[in-house]
């Protein structure tokens, strides 16, 4: 589909939109309007609407509503977002189709997360407890300019509330729900005196698994999550100082992984005896897994903004921040049968400065310039473990120390100089131009240990060395925007965007440790903002990006690797894809206190020249040949053809006995691909969620009703494969239940 069919298909919507509100009769009455979304995209606070990028923006108050804590439920409410999170430590974020599934210590993420403007650069770390957040924006395309390296795919800035300086705040809510649900979470906030201001926050999760493990015994997919800040902020005349530290703790049971085909027999029967105990139909809340698994991490912080303004138009910012994580999980690799554990240390430290100028000189010029540092230390085993119940006879050794099992230790070097000006050189037109140059140096230690009991070959040999190497890049952006009123703006932009490269995550040989390529994205973008009598707000933008060298991790049996052989890991670079597509994002008010918004989501990505010589080369068991090296002309993976929602949210008086909000969701993902595999698809699903809630006349008191997947629909939220047949990961099934807040306002 090309850009103008792209926009033949969108545009439609928008008038649709715009001419359903002009049906409405005028009248004398002050009618509710769409507040304004100041958003920080560009590191000054702007107006969401001004900001020549598709960028959606959610409230602390929209989060709530829908039940928003992490990014595998805020990638519901986002056109062109996914998330597959494949156990606590392993993130997998795509955006506009480019992803990397890639955990290991010397890669990264395409798409870059920033919890306060700090960069979270591992894999295991860039998925917060949104617990205590102002907003979240999703900026989408490549950010190489403001943002810098990994964003190719885009950007996730979260960003916390501040201490109140003006008087007393505090809050407290309570949640109970079905599977012995009971979430805390407190915050208390205000000045300290002498231009001091404190804010204390905590958050707890906990419910029992709802995933029932019938050959352990067991519960499965629990929650227990922790987390706690501090922060203190100190205002003077012309400067402020914000501390911030931070402390969070995860403790999950197994993510109960299921084997849902058996195409190949590779690995026998492994769905049939999962069919055995947990039926033929799919059922979520059934596991067999006989490796107990767990989810484990324990990660804290601190950083230092400090803000000096120099003068009445420029601004001088310096952030610099520390990082600490330890993640520890064990899975169950297979989920029948073989009790085959993966089992991963992944301990990090990051310490990152940013200084920058933020100004504007005169009323056609702004700009902001400045530099950036990080050092990431990353030390990661990886071990693929047998139980002790092995089938195998004469049994196999199970002591770790017999076991395949690879160790990367890296230390990553980032330095990036970076500006961006903004020039409004006519009545209406705006014209935007910067660039960052970016370099990184990585140095990894590999070692690597082919055991006497690692009879899959997934590490085949023993062997350790050390390899280096750096990449460079300078990332130009510009734009150009005509505004010719506040109710619209027309934006063009051109925009590429780098990824480091990096070292495969589990290298089969010393030739496999060699670096890989840096990932370039080159996207066009075309946007339009529209309001409508502050009653409707539609933004589109339309995209087309092509991107090169890929980083791509697969695994499975490489070719003449003949069963018992599970595969091995193999990490590409996968020569070139196209990612276009239009996303739509509408709000509207058609009556007093009833809000409807929705987003949707078109995206046609596929690789165009693809050739991955190790990939694998087999027969199904019905005869069908599979040749997984040449992917070109196919989708790319976790890239949905079609995605959206649609929110409503009706508020009604009560007099003086307070009000009642009414709100109900649903969010559609597409099929997506999942791996290499042609029939590795996570398929499409729709997820319904809604909430009662009472508030009293002065907001004091809040007791609410909410219920989540109320359809209780079986879906899957990652797949993988091992041995070229794929595993899947049920997401969360019915929850529901009561939320109790209090708010003392000043």
């Amino acid at each position: 589909m090309n850009i103008s069919a792209l926009v033949a298909r969108s545009a439609p919507l928008v008038l649709l939109a715009s001419g359903t509100v002009r049906a409405f009769p005028a009248d004398d009455t002050p009618a509710p309007t769409l507040e304004e979304i100041t958003v920080t995209a560009q590191r000054r606070s702007e107006s969401l609407q001004t900001v020549p990028i598709a960028i959606t923006a959610l409230s602390a108050a929209e989060m709530e509503r829908n039940g928003i804590h992490e990014l595998g439920s805020l990638s519901g409410q986002v056109p062109g977002l996914t998330f597959s999170p494949f156990a606590a430590g392993q993130n997998i974020i795509a955006m506009r189709g480019v992803s990397s599934n890639d955990d290991g210590a010397g890669t990264d993420n395409s798409v870059a997360v920033f919890v306060d403007d700090v960069y979270a650069g591992r894999v295991s770390n860039i998925n917060p407890e949104m617990f205590d957040i102002e907003r979240v924006e999703v900026l989408r395309g490549p950010q190489g300019t403001l943002y810098g390296k990994n964003t190719i795919g885009g950007a996730i800035n979260i960003v916390s509330s501040r201490p109140r300086t003006d008087a007393l705040d505090v809050k407290a809510n309570a949640d109970v729900g079905n599977y012995e649900r009971h979430n805390f979470s407190g915050l208390v906030t205000g000045p300290l005196g002498e231009g001091w201001a404190g804010k204390f926050v905590v958050s707890s999760r906990k419910a029992d698994g709802w995933v029932r493990n019938f050959a352990l015994k067991t519960r499965e997919k629990d929650d227990n999550a922790q987390s706690l800040r501090g922060q203190l902020l100190r205002t003077g005349e012309h400067s402020e100082l914000l501390f911030s530290a931070d402390a969070s703790r995860i403790e999950d049971a197994d993510m109960a992984r299921t084997p849902l085909t058996n195409v190949t027999g590779n690995l026998g029967d492994l769905r049939g005896a999962y069919e055995s105990l947990c039926g033929p139909e799919p059922n979520p809340s059934c596991a067999t897994n006989p490796y107990d698994g767990y989810q484990h991490q324990i990660a804290y912080g601190a950083s230092a903004k400090f803000m000096d303004h120099l003068t009445s138009a420029t601004d001088f910012i310096s952030i610099t921040a520390w990082h600490r994580a330890y993640n520890r999980w064990s899975m169950d690799s297979l989920g029948a049968v073989i009790p085959l554990g993966n089992n991963v240390w992944d301990n990090t430290k990051e310490v990152t400065q940013e200084m920058r100028l933020v100004s504007a000189p005169t009323d056609q010029i702004k700009y902001v310039t400045g530099i950036w540092l990080s050092r990431e230390d990353t030390n990661r085993l990886r071990l693929f473990q047998l139980g002790t119940n092995s089938l195998f006879n004469p049994p196999i050794s199970t002591n770790p120390n017999d076991m395949d099992r690879y160790r990367g230790i890296d230390r990553t070097i980032s330095a990036a100089v970076f500006g961006q000006v903004d020039w409004h050189f006519a009545d209406h037109w705006t014209v935007t131009g910067g660039g960052r140059y970016s370099y990184d140096h990585k140095h990894m230690d590999n070692d690597a240990f082919h055991g006497p009991s690692g009879i899959f070959e997934i590490i085949p040999f023993t062997f350790s060395n050390q390899v280096e190497a750096g990449w460079s890049k300078f990332t130009p952006k510009v734009s150009l925007s005509y505004q010719p009123s506040e109710a619209l703006n027309l934006y063009v932009t051109a925009a590429e965007g780098f990824k480091s490269g990096g070292f495969a995550a589990s290298p089969t040989s010393v030739a496999e440790t060699a670096p890989l390529r840096p990932e370039v994205a080159d996207s066009i973008e075309v946007g339009a903002k529209l309001e409508i009598a502050r009653r409707v707000r539609a933004n589109l933008a339309i995209f087309d990006t092509h991107y090169k060298d890929l980083q791509i991790q697969a695994f499975g049996p490489p070719p003449g690797c003949a069963p018992p052989c599970f595969g091995v890991f193999e990490t590409f670079n996968a020569g070139g894809a196209q990612a276009k597509g239009a996303e739509l994002e509408i709000t509207w008010l058609p009556i007093d206190d009833l809000t409807l918004t929705a987003s949707y989501g078109f995206l046609d990505a596929k690789f165009t020249s693809v050739f991955l010589p190790n990939a694998s080369v087999y027969a199904a068991l019905d005869g069908t040949h599979y040749d997984l090296r040449s992917q070109s002309g196919q989708d790319m993976l976790r890239a949905p053809r079609n995605k959206g929602s649609i929110d409503a949210k009706y508020a009604f008086s009560l007099s003086t006995r307070g009000r009642l909000e009414a709100s109900a969701n649903y969010a559609y993902t597409g099929d997506q691909r999942g791996e290499l595999e042609p029939y590795a698809i996570q398929p499409a699903f729709g997820l319904i969620g809604a909430r009662l809630g009472w508030l009293s006349t002065t907001d004091e008191f809040e007791v609410s009703l909410w219920g989540r997947n109320l359809a209780n629909k079986a879906w899957i939220n990652h797949v993988y494969t091992i041995a070229n047949e794929v595993f899947g990961v049920y997401g969360a099934p019915r929850t529901y239940g009561v939320t109790v807040a209090w708010h003392l306002r000043p």
